[in-house]
């Protein structure tokens, strides 16, 4: 009797695996893309390609006006946890100037820093940039009423941080964002961010952080 109820305890574990495998494969394995058009007002869409904050800065700051942003050779997917924590942020038929922004960023903490048409805004122990998310990823400074249709939120995370920390407080500020400049919020890849995707990418951060402990 007891070796029966055994092979059932087996079996009936083996069930559940599965169920759950299945499940995580519905819920994360396969979204539907949606289709964006790469080009808005005739200017690409601002894709960082890497994950050091150092060489963010520098990326940003090496695009001319006039380049075009090509296709990123590394792509920024939520199943890589050591990428970018990204938010993308647009509206339809939504301009957004840089004297507004600056405006909003002042209202709600001076713990920013203007890098030249792009910006740090400082958490606990690290910083997320908010950039221009149409090329170059900047604005003009030399133009107060610098426009663009889309801005982009970028956490880049490193080791002796709190991630998780500081993607949650770049979330309260992206939603903060989009509330002011009625903007709607889209993950890295320009899907609408969900909750689901929220705490997906939060699992990531604290995944990120106990495989960096230092």
């Amino acid at each position: 009797m007891m070796f029966n109820e055994i092979i059932v305890l087996i079996f009936g574990i083996i069930i559940a695996v599965t169920i759950l495998l299945m499940l995580r494969k519905i819920f994360f394995g396969s979204r539907t893309n949606l289709k964006i058009n790469k080009k808005v007002n005739s200017r690409e869409l601002f894709e960082p390609l890497e994950n050091d904050p150092d060489i963010l800065r520098d990326e940003i700051s090496s695009f001319s006006d006039n380049e075009a942003v090509k296709e990123p050779q590394v792509q920024l997917t939520p199943e890589s946890p050591d990428n970018l924590f990204v938010i993308n942020l647009e509206g339809e038929e939504k301009t957004i100037s840089y004297k507004n922004i600056i405006s909003i960023l002042e209202k709600y903490s001076s713990n920013y820093s203007n890098e030249g048409g792009w910006f740090r805004i400082f958490s606990d122990d690290h910083f997320f940039s908010l950039v221009n998310g149409l090329n170059p990823g900047r604005f003009d400074t030399s133009q107060e009423d610098d426009e663009t249709t889309a801005l982009t939120l970028i956490l880049s995370p490193i080791s002796g941080t709190n991630t998780i920390s500081n993607f949650n407080q770049m979330v309260i500020f992206a939603e903060h964002l989009a509330s002011k400049l009625e903007l709607n919020l889209f993950d890295s890849e320009r899907n609408p961010l969900t909750q689901q995707m929220i705490d997906h990418y939060s699992h990531q951060a604290e995944d990120f952080d106990l495989r960096n402990f230092a």
